[in-house]
């Protein structure tokens, strides 16, 4: 099994290519733009204090979403791993690194 460690050292740059993904997807981008407009209106309809009760559930609705996202692409990684038999070696590499006091 692959070490949560490798995902560690790999996890910004998977974000930086997925962000680059979401930033060219015409069907997320048009997504966004419906949200952006819905949330306009709820603005024009609710008090200050009913939009901050209502951003801090779409907040926390975010976090939810990119936790379940981050969590599938992970396991998404190590089922790679496993079908092309190098989770194993990568999990011996980082143990052979730790005996050798490397990081």
């Amino acid at each position: 099994m692959v070490e949560k460690d490798f995902f560690d050292e790999i996890q910004p740059s998977l974000l930086d290519r997925l962000g680059r993904v979401y930033s060219s997807d015409s069907g997320y981008l048009e997504s966004v733009s419906m949200e952006t407009e819905a949330f306009r209106h709820l603005e024009e309809s609710f008090t200050e204090s009913q939009l901050e009760m209502i951003k801090g559930y779409r907040d926390a609705i975010y976090r939810t979403g990119g936790v379940c996202e981050l969590l599938a692409y992970r396991q998404g990684m190590r089922d790679l791993a496993a079908i092309l038999g190098i989770g194993d070696k990568v999990q011996d590499k980082q143990e052979e690194m730790a005996v050798c006091g490397e990081t």
